[in-house]
């Protein structure tokens, strides 16, 4: 074991960065903290509960009033049980309001930036480590996640502070870190159970050092992590009630691939010759690494890699085609042509895969692109690129460069395990359990990229300076750790979330105002397609509006009729179900509230099974729009009305 480790530490030059920092380093600190709480207080009340942030505060205000975390229905709400009494705090301090409910995520939003000086002094100089804490104070998504009542820059905050903690474990050899890491991670757990995929960092230490015992202790320390995010998973979702189905994309998008694969094997001549081609061109390069055991793993790497690709998995077939690639170049120094032509032969088996495909299923060239990557999903690795493209570039760009000295036998820096075991396998990990994983669920990894974008152009700028003189080289370092700084932040974006008010958020205040502003009559309908947010601020409503395809994981089945879990309201799941409230006699007017929290082609998605189509009728009248030019009310009239009341647009 000591060998394999000195081996895989060996690929890795060891970087330090620890030091005191300097008198402008301390001021330029300080400056980034009070512009950076100034950024995240700026407007915070402004705007109405938005998001998830309905479901933190209906449980904080029943915490508050009667001392648990209860919705509506009477559900125990279990998640970041230490955020909603931090929220209630806050309630009881300064009374009920948007900006009370978001007081705490302000404050850990501005601890974030203090702690991104520890978290980024292990890879970075000075000058850069300043240019990654301003990244982390003014990168507009951390920005928004502060300005929010939700969990996610806890998790962000808390995997800060972890890893921040392991670095000084690995620095001093000294346990306690250790442990004091472990408890951070089980408080991040606490606030949102993904900051689990953080754990591998646990085995950086001892991984990068090749010291067995630090392994062993970060192994033990894993497991633990592990355990107690399964018992805290378990603990959570025994608080919900059985609903008509658990949702998992990665169900859908196994059907797909079974079917699309049964469509290649009608030709299964194809299939058994594709098979033998790839057992052939695997032991081509293989034949070119001057060592037998270097030469079987390239060869089975390539194998496996080309069987994942024929059976459309090409998200794995490309990983081990990669590493199969830099095994057998670092062993024969021969082998790039052949793997030129392996990969050449690869791509056209993906062209034609793919026009296959098009042609015979008739979807969209996005889709089919979908068909053929398999599990794990990439979309994770997608989703992320929304924080910063440009640090996503940086990264991307610097990892070719990477691969490139690891194929040529050279050591690479030590952020690329960071990277690897704090990013990648992490976003890898979590397209096993999603396909189409929600932008936040990959926050997690969010600054170990902007640290590694930042570390790639810190050692780009390091060949740079080497042909400047030394009165130069601090001035240019300072500008090009900003420039990098700016790129990744995009100051355009920063300054359409600072204060963004309505412009960036939806407006359920508005609509629940514009209700209470007309006073409804007993046996008025209120529809409401946002229950949790409308439930705040109205204090109740009489149906839930949402298809049944998007919500059957939110309802239970209750007294002959689905319900919201949340709130109790019955569901209309369906445009018939619509429609068949409007038809009855004994109504009131309905009042149908919409929601701003999508837009374009989301729309149609979520207004499924027939509601989009039936809230196009004329029967259902606007008389509402919010300040944000989305959130819509409609109308419909009473049956004995003579006449629809006029228009209202706010």
């Amino acid at each position: 074991m000591g060998q394999v480790l000195q081996t895989f530490a060996g690929l890795f030059e060891v970087r330090r960065d620890f030091g005191r920092p300097s008198r402008s380093e301390l001021f330029a600190l300080l400056a980034i903290l009070i512009v950076g709480t100034v950024f995240r207080f700026w407007g915070l009340g402004s705007w109405g509960l938005e998001g998830d942030e309905k479901t933190m505060a209906v449980p904080t205000m029943h915490l508050v009033h009667f001392g648990a975390p209860l919705m509506p229905s009477g559900m125990f709400y279990p998640r970041a049980i230490g955020q909603l009494y931090m929220m209630a705090a806050s309630v009881g301090a300064f009374g009920e309001s948007e900006w009370a409910f978001r007081l705490p995520s302000v404050l850990c939003g501005i601890a974030l930036i203090a702690i991104a000086y520890f978290f980024g002094r292990r890879f970075l100089s000075p000058a850069w480590n300043v240019a990654f804490v301003a990244v982390a104070a003014f990168l507009p998504g951390l920005i928004a996640d502060s300005q929010e009542a939700r969990m996610y820059i806890f998790l962000v905050t808390c995997l800060a502070g972890y890893t921040a903690l392991i670095f000084e474990w690995e620095r001093s050899d000294r346990t306690i870190w250790l442990l004091a890491a472990v408890i951070v991670m089980l408080i991040g757990i606490q606030f949102q159970v993904l900051a689990v995929f953080g754990s591998f960092m646990l085995l950086f230490p001892g991984l990068l050092a090749a010291d067995a015992r630090k392994l062993w202790r970060g192994g033990i320390a894993f497991v633990v992590v592990v355990a107690s995010f399964a018992v805290a998973n378990r603990w959570i979702d025994s608080f919900y009630p059985p609903t008509l189905t658990t949702r998992n994309t990665n169900v859908a998008s196994t059907a797909t691939h079974i079917t699309t694969l049964a469509l290649l094997q009608q030709h299964s001549l194809l299939l058994l010759g594709g098979l033998i081609a790839a057992a052939l061109l695997a032991a081509y390069v293989a034949r070119s690494v001057n060592a037998r055991a270097p030469a079987i793993a390239a060869g089975a790497l390539l194998f496996v890699g080309l069987v994942c690709e024929i059976v459309l998995f090409y998200h794995v077939g490309l990983v081990l085609i990669l590493g199969g690639a830099i095994l057998a170049q670092r062993n024969g120094g021969k082998a790039l042509p052949r793997i030129a032509v392996l990969i050449a032969l690869s791509l056209v088996l993906a062209v034609a895969q793919f026009s296959f495909l098009h042609q015979a299923t008739g979807e969209s060239a996005r889709k089919t692109l979908g068909m053929m990557v398999g599990l794990p999903s990439i979309w994770s690795f997608l989703r992320a690129v929304v924080y910063s493209p440009a640090a996503w570039l940086m990264v991307c760009l610097a990892m070719l460069q990477a691969l490139w000295r690891l194929a040529r036998r050279r050591r690479i820096p030590d952020y690329w395990l960071f990277f690897f075991l704090a990013a990648w396998l992490p976003l890898f990990g979590l397209g096993l359990f999603g396909w189409d994983v929600e932008v936040r669920y990959t926050e997690f990894a969010l600054l170990p990229l902007l640290l590694c974008a930042l570390a790639a152009s810190q050692e780009f700028s390091a060949v740079l300076m080497r042909r400047l003189s030394p009165t130069r080289v601090p001035a240019v370092r300072a500008l090009l750790a900003a420039g990098a700084a700016i790129l990744i932040v995009n100051p355009v974006s920063l300054a359409h979330t600072v204060n963004g008010g309505y412009s960036i958020h939806p407006d359920h205040k508005g609509a629940a105002e514009f209700i209470q502003s007309i006073h409804p009559r007993p046996g008025d309908v209120i529809v409401a397609e946002d229950a949790l947010q409308q439930t705040y601020y109205l204090g109740r409503i009489d149906y839930w509006l949402r298809g049944i395809s998007n919500s059957a994981q939110f309802v239970r089945m209750k007294g002959g009729e689905l319900r919201d879990i949340y709130t109790d309201a019955p569901l209309l799941g369906t445009g018939a179900a619509l429609m068949a409230l409007v038809e009855r006699r004994d109504r009131g007017a309905i009042y149908v509230i919409g929601t701003g929290e999508f837009r374009g082609d989301d729309l149609p998605l979520m207004r499924s099974d027939g509601i989009y189509e039936a809230l196009q009728r004329p029967i259902f009248v606007p008389v509402f729009l919010g300040r944000d030019g989305l959130t819509q009310v409609w109308k419909v009239a009473a049956p004995n009305d003579a006449a629809a009341p006029a228009d209202r647009r706010n």
